[in-house]
């Protein structure tokens, strides 16, 4: 609908200022009757957003276009795991999907009401016996009324009970905490559940560095070694993310990984709101650099049954479809082959616009010359 409206809103300034005489502008054709094109006088073109650079050829960076994925990162995930074994009880409003702090109480842990007695009073009593072992053959050993063997194991024996008695300190409740601050990707336990010590309750996922997963042909293996960065268009977007704006570098690539004709190549970069874990995305492999390569903003292409054309500025007002033929392209801008030259005008945004004047049956403020 917003679509809907600005067409609407176009139309309406199109015709607004369509109160040029019928003499004026067979005066103005006659002035300008060896051109062709469609005129926006400046203050006009300005009005509808119109734009246009000079050609100046530069560095162009060849591209390998394929496919990929955006995933989380391995120093992004952290665990919470039981520090103690019992029975666990969620905070209210723990979940998946739920963003927790760093620090922020998400569970209890309680070894009260469990077969056998609480864990920490079993521990103690178990530290109490070791202690009192240790104690009675300590002297003994020092007399060489025991071996030292034995004396060892109960020195061991000891060490041991009062490391289990520390893990269980807390009497019989234990509190978990988050260990980072993120969203909680995975839970793996539910209230009422028992845990072992060591187990994991459920990973917190920052989502501040991502990584892009690209599938590289088999066949293009040969740039292994040149590849650089990379581009991408999120799925459902048209906005290119560009990795060396979001501190992008590529990590590894796992040739032992191929499968079905593809290598995976990772790219670390830092989070970005159009990426997301689990998305796929259009991307584009960064190779080597080309000098002296004349290209165009993707906004300034104008695609016409099949082929392609961009705007040409003459005198500042008036603009000429000319077409071209367009080589690589690397997601942000494409490559002209052929169809225009260094120092041509080229409208680099508001192309469309034009278009749109081009064929409406609408006069000015956009004339249409053809002599």
């Amino acid at each position: 609908m917003r679509h809907i409206n600005c067409l609407f809103y176009i139309i309406f300034l199109l015709s607004a200022f369509s109160c040029t005489s019928h003499k004026e502008e067979e005066e103005h054709d006659e002035e300008h009757h060896n051109h062709t094109g469609i005129v926006f006088e400046p203050d006009k073109a300005k009005e509808f957003g119109i734009e246009w650079k000079i050609i100046v050829p530069g560095v162009f960076h060849d591209v390998i276009k394929t496919s990929g994925s955006i995933e989380t990162s391995n120093s992004d995930i952290h665990t919470i795991t039981a520090k103690k074994s019992g029975v666990i009880t969620l905070n209210s409003g723990i979940s998946e999907g739920v963003y927790i702090s760093s620090g922020e109480k998400i569970a209890t842990i309680s070894t009260e009401g469990l077969q056998g007695g609480d864990l920490n009073q079993a521990a103690i009593a178990n530290l109490n016996a070791a202690k009192a072992e240790y104690e009675r053959l300590k002297p003994l050993h020092e007399e060489g009324l025991v071996t030292t063997s034995t004396f060892r194991e109960a020195e061991r024996a000891y060490k041991e009970a009062q490391a289990l008695a520390g893990k269980n300190n807390s009497g019989g409740t234990s509190l978990i905490s988050s260990n980072a601050s993120g969203t909680i990707q995975n839970l793996y336990v539910k209230t009422g559940e028992y845990v072992d010590l060591g187990s994991p309750i459920a990973t917190v996922v920052k989502n501040s560095e991502l990584m892009l997963k690209a599938d590289l042909p088999a066949r293009e293996s040969k740039h292994l070694g040149e590849l650089e960065s990379a581009n991408f268009i999120p799925e459902g977007s048209t906005e290119v993310v560009k990795l060396s704006d979001l501190n992008g570098k590529k990590i590894t690539t796992n040739i032992a990984a191929a499968s079905n004709g593809y290598i995976p190549v990772y790219f670390t970069f830092t989070g970005n709101p159009l990426a997301f874990p689990g998305g796929y995305v259009e991307v584009f492999l960064i190779c080597g650099e080309r000098k002296g390569v004349i290209s165009v903003p993707r906004d300034a292409l104008l695609e016409i049954q099949g082929n392609k054309y961009v705007y040409i500025v003459e005198d500042d007002h008036e603009y000429e479809k000319k077409p071209v033929k367009t080589g690589a392209s690397d997601g942000e801008r494409i490559e002209i082959i052929e169809g225009i030259k260094e120092g041509d005008k080229i409208v680099t945004r508001g192309s469309s616009i034009i278009r749109m004047a081009e064929v409406s049956s609408i006069a000015p403020p956009a004339h249409t010359h053809n002599h």
